[in-house]
């Protein structure tokens, strides 16, 4: 199901608030801006709190059509699916429509469960105009759903007696039976209120059904549909596709910057203007104060109404199911984060250059710009990976660490992402600057440095050329370094050999001598570590050995700050991830 963005909506409380959110980067209202309060304050309150303020205001059937259909498609989603008939029946049959579209449908087929589930919830709000609206706008649809679910018979006086159970009739002559019992209430509701309603176009329906051609008629009904949401930003998802196509900077347009139609001096369009997303990025970007520094309300007005198009094309090519306002924000977010990129490469991290460039060209294209700089990083990798020593030795991404693994993960994903560990209560998150691309390059690199010293040292000391099939399950790089360093230092013959757990503890000994106490910095041993391996890199150019030399720094730093604090007596070979020692050396007891 496709995600809505509302259209003139803002979920985050102003007042007191407000202070706080712009120093985190967050919401600053736009100028001009008018909101009505339910719907300002519609994140923070709960669904009944809502369903309250809509009742208690002195007009509220008025207030809920006067809603965009997103809006009231939002408002009811917080309210509650279950809670919403007082919502359903102020809401006009525009607003039911864009409900139905939004809900019922899985890709290009009807859901007859969750169309017969609102279509009941639409029944007990109004059963007469729910009817009324099934005989005219919605008689397609209504076409459709009852000759999935009834049977009709033709039958005389006579015939009665052949009907089996479960058939009823209310002219003596149209016999129907409810195929599926769970759909038995609303449908024999619908049928006894349209022929309440209308007894001639009651028959007229039920005749009907035998012409109809099921396979015809749905395609019909999505495609109706998709015109219909269209409207709203919506694309089918072969077309939203095109969202994640690389286009390349020079592609952008640089001459006149197009001219726009006045539409904010009608208040009547400008009420149509979606507001939401572009309060809910979530970030303080190059994109935000753009748009927070403006002072042309016919450019605001393009960019809320791109940048709502764009979210929605995003949902729908991402195949995403929203069922919360974070859902939201995260597309929100993302969206602005791949803008940003592209503006930042485009203008320099300057507010009028990047105004000119919003100015000069759409949303769509920006964001194609900057989701492809993130594409050039994974290409990179791709390349690489594909003929790395580590790929050959059948080694996994996991080789390189959690923290080094999760940037490849990331970046190898299908569409590039950042690793971000547990951050904000996820691993992954979309890009949002250039110096979070620079830094996964930086990382790749050095991968690609360290892969290369490692391909060259195994290939000195393994037979073969291999690595040793050590016991380790999880087998990262740092055994491959340091069992042979700690082999060098305990003077045995340089190999990459496990070590017995004695052993280790002399190693460790002996890195110590100069410290009698922890935290324990192993002066002098940095270089020496370094050094040992910058030997084996003779076939590197200038850049990548300064950078591996780097790389091995940090290494060191880690192992420095692992064992820091750890005293020789509670040293444990099954915690030691950058040591793998003999399985039947022993260990410290737990």
């Amino acid at each position: 199901m496709p995600a809505v963005f509302g259209e003139c909506m803002e979920l985050h409380k102003i007042g007191d608030e407000k202070a706080s959110r712009e120093d985190a980067g967050g919401y600053r209202p736009l100028k001009g801006q008018a909101v009505p309060s339910v719907l300002r304050d519609l994140r923070s309150l709960s669904g009944k709190q809502v369903l309250d303020l809509v009742l208690q205001n002195e007009s509220p059937r008025d207030l809920v059509q006067r809603l965009s259909e997103d809006d009231f498609y939002w408002m009811v989603k917080k309210v509650g699916e279950e809670d919403c008939l007082h919502l359903l029946e102020l809401a006009s049959e525009e607003q039911w429509q864009y409900l139905l579209d939004v809900e019922i449908w899985q890709k290009d087929r009807i859901d007859l469960l969750d169309t017969g589930q609102w279509l009941l919830r639409l029944y007990r709000a109004d059963p007469r105009r729910l009817v009324r609206w099934l005989f005219e706008e919605a008689n397609d649809l209504a076409y459709f759903y009852l000759f999935k679910n009834i049977e009709v018979k033709v039958k005389g006086d006579d015939e009665i007696e052949e009907l089996r159970d479960g058939y009823i009739s209310l002219d003596g002559v149209l016999y129907v039976k409810v195929l599926n019992q769970a759909d038995r209430e609303i449908i024999e509701g619908i049928l006894r209120t349209m022929a309440d309603e209308d007894f001639l176009r009651y028959q007229a329906l039920l005749t009907g059904l035998a012409g109809l051609l099921p396979a015809e008629a749905e395609e019909e009904l999505y495609r109706l549909r998709n015109v219909r949401l269209a409207e709203h930003g919506f694309l089918p998802f072969e077309e939203a596709l095109c969202i994640y196509t690389p286009l390349a900077p020079e592609s952008l347009k640089r001459g006149q910057i197009p001219e726009l139609i006045e539409s904010y001096l009608d208040e009547e369009i400008r009420n149509m203007v979606p507001v939401a997303p572009l309060f809910h990025t979530g970030i303080e970007n190059l994109l935000m104060r753009v748009v927070h520094g403006t002072g042309d309300p016919v450019f605001l007005d393009r960019l809320r109404m791109e940048f709502a198009g764009l979210c929605n094309q995003i949902l729908c090519a991402d195949g995403l199911s929203v069922e919360d306002f974070d859902d939201l924000i995260r597309v929100c977010r993302k969206a602005a984060g791949y803008l940003n990129l592209a503006l930042e490469r485009l203008s320099g991290d300057r507010m009028d250059s990047a105004e000119d460039v919003l100015r000069r060209n759409s949303l769509v294209s920006l964001f194609r710009v900057g989701f492809g700089l993130a594409v050039k990083v994974k290409w990179e990798a791709e390349r690489w990976v594909s003929g790395s020593w580590f790929h050959r030795q059948g080694l996994h991404l996991d080789f390189w660490g959690e923290q080094w693994g999760g940037v490849l993960k990331g970046l190898l994903a299908d569409r590039p992402k950042l690793y971000v560990g547990l951050e904000a209560g996820e691993e992954y998150r979309d890009f949002e600057w250039l110096s979070e691309l620079g830094e996964c390059m930086t990382v790749l690199k050095r991968v690609m440095a360290l892969d290369g010293l490692l391909g060259e040292v195994v290939q000195r000391y393994s037979p073969e050329g291999n690595i040793p099939p050590y016991s380790s399950e999880a087998l990262t790089f740092y055994p491959l370094l340091f069992n042979i360093w700690a082999r060098v230092i305990l003077g045995f013959e340089p190999s990459f050999s496990e070590i017995s757990f004695e052993e280790a503890k002399r190693f460790f000994g002996l890195l110590r001598e100069a410290e009698k106490a922890p935290p324990y910095e192993l002066p002098g041993f940095e270089e020496a570590f370094v050094s040992d391996f910058m030997a084996y890199a003779t076939q590197m150019d200038t850049k990548t050995i300064a950078l591996l030399r780097e790389t091995l720094r940090l290494i060191w730093q880690e192992f420095v700050e692992e064992y820091r604090w750890v005293s020789l007596e509670d040293l444990d070979g099954r915690y030691c991830r950058f040591i793998i020692l003999r399985p039947d050396s022993g260990s410290a007891p737990p």
